[in-house]
Parts: C-alpha cells; sequence; structure tokens
C-alpha cells in the first residue's frame, strides 16, 4: 500500500528545513502513476530505494534510479511515477539553506534532478538511505549547517516575499533591504536558481492553492484571485495555467501532492 506521510523537524533546524516527507510504496507491486508536485520554492534531497522514480516536466523527462538527488526549485507542476517496491524519503529545505552544504552549481538547478556525487557538497552521508529515522536524525542534529545563525540576503528577501504571500513588487522588497532590483535578482540567481519575480509567483499561486485546500469548495476561484494580488482574472488564469500546466476550473486537489498541514511554502 503507497504511504505518503510527512515528518515535523527539530527547532535545531526549523529555519532551515520546511519538512521530511516520504513516498512510500516499497511493498508495493503495481507502480504508482501520475501523481503532480507544484512549485512551493523550496528545495529538497531525494534518497531514492528501489525500482526508482520516473518525472515528467513540460522540460524533460527523467528517470532517478536508486540514489540520493538534490532536486532544484520548480518553476512548474511536474508528473510523477513511483514504480513498485520503491521509497522516496526526502527533506525539504527552505530556499537559503542549501547554500549551506551546496559548493556548487545552485544557478543550474532549476527544474533539475541532481545526482548528488556530481556536486560538491559537505553532507556527510554515512548512513542506510532506506532508514529513515537515520536521516532524520542526521539532518534535525544541523550537522549540515555552517558554522553561526548568519541571516543571508537570500533568506531576508525570501521571508519578506513569504511574508506577503507573494503578493509584493520586487522593489519594495529591494527597497526594504537597502538594495537594488539587480542587487537582489543576482542574489536569487545565485542562492536559488530563479529570479525573485518567479518565486513571488510561485509562493502567490501556493498561498492561493492553501486557501482551495481549507475553503469551501463553493468559494470562487476569482474571488480568492484577487485577495491574492490576481489584478484581474485574465492575469490569474495565465499565472495559474503557466506553473500547473491547467485551467483553475480543471484543477482537483486529489490530483497533486499537497502538504496534509499548514502553510506550503
Amino acid at each position: 500500500m503507497f504511504r505518503y506521510e510527512e515528518y515535523p523537524v527539530s527547532p535545531v533546524v526549523v529555519n532551515y528545513i520546511k519538512k521530511c516527507w516520504v513516498l512510500d510504496n516499497a511493498s508495493g507491486a503495481v507502480a504508482v502513476a501520475g501523481k503532480q508536485v507544484l512549485p512551493n520554492g523550496c528545495f529538497n534531497i531525494a534518497f531514492v530505494t528501489g525500482k526508482g522514480i520516473g518525472v515528467k516536466s513540460s522540460k524533460a523527462d527523467v528517470f532517478m534510479k536508486e540514489g540520493v538527488y538534490l532536486c532544484g526549485q520548480l518553476t512548474a507542476s511536474i508528473s510523477i511515477n513511483i514504480n513498485e517496491y520503491t521509497k522516496i524519503f526526502l527533506v525539504q529545505f527552505y530556499p537559503w539553506a542549501p547554500a549551506h552544504f551546496i559548493r556548487n552549481a545552485i544557478p543550474e538547478t532549476a527544474d533539475a534532478f541532481i545526482d548528488l556525487s556530481l556536486l560538491e557538497h559537505n553532507l556527510a552521508l554515512d548512513f542506510d538511505p532506506a532508514n529513515e529515522a537515520a536521516v532524520m536524525q542526521y539532518f534535525n542534529s544541523g550537522a549540515f549547517l555552517r558554522k553561526g545563525n548568519i541571516i543571508t540576503s537570500a533568506q531576508h528577501a525570501c521571508q519578506l516575499i513569504r511574508q506577503q504571500r507573494g503578493n509584493v513588487r520586487i522593489k519594495e522588497v529591494a527597497d526594504q533591504m537597502g538594495c537594488s532590483n539587480r542587487y537582489l535578482e543576482t542574489v536569487f540567481q545565485s542562492v536559488l536558481g530563479i529570479k525573485p519575480k518567479e518565486y513571488a509567483g510561485i509562493i502567490r499561486i501556493r498561498s492561493l492553492v492553501d486557501r482551495l485546500q481549507q475553503e469551501s469548495h463553493a468559494t470562487r476561484f476569482s474571488s480568492i484571485a484577487l485577495e491574492e494580488g490576481f489584478y484581474d482574472q485574465a492575469h490569474f488564469i495565465k499565472t495559474f495555467k503557466t506553473m500547473l500546466n491547467i485551467s483553475p476550473g480543471k484543477f482537483r486537489s486529489d490530483d497533486y501532492l499537497l502538504t496534509r498541514n499548514g502553510i506550503s511554502y
């Protein structure tokens, strides 16, 4: 039977790791196909054991065999097929966290799934990747963090955008940080691999999807869209279709692997 589960993280790393989560088809003799995953502004490290997982995006089809992968910032929905007898355990990082342990290649990771052995990093992964408790123990310890609890420019900017649920102009963010738009864009490209405007758009859509999960099905898309800062219905529909590859009217939450509790981003 397929198991989807989420685990909270320790207070030591709560500012860096959003959650640990598992997609477990290890005892299933049939593949789990066609589940959708939405962008949420986070990175993931995926520990894949078993026969592997297929990922289909608007840009490419990728097969992740058994191994450990850095999953970069998604800019659009992806479809996943989890093969039989396969488990994926994921550690989901806030966007400013990977800079603590990845030494290169962040600008090249958007919409990519990269074998971690191909990257320079300082993670000590000397444990059984199929052992959920061992994975969580390592990451909950904070051993992957650089010394000190420095609030970086990327963290500050992302938090400002998150506080406004993505409904903020990038110039306003730059002004609050006392920097130029150009500098802010350089920071985002370096640390997240995407532009600040793209990140804000992701957070805005995820905020809207969170509300759709929590509120009555009778709630109109158009009403929520206006409240989330979309200036008209055409703007909302275009943004929604770009990220989810479907129109708002065709959205069904059961088709997606969505967070079970609280804020998705």
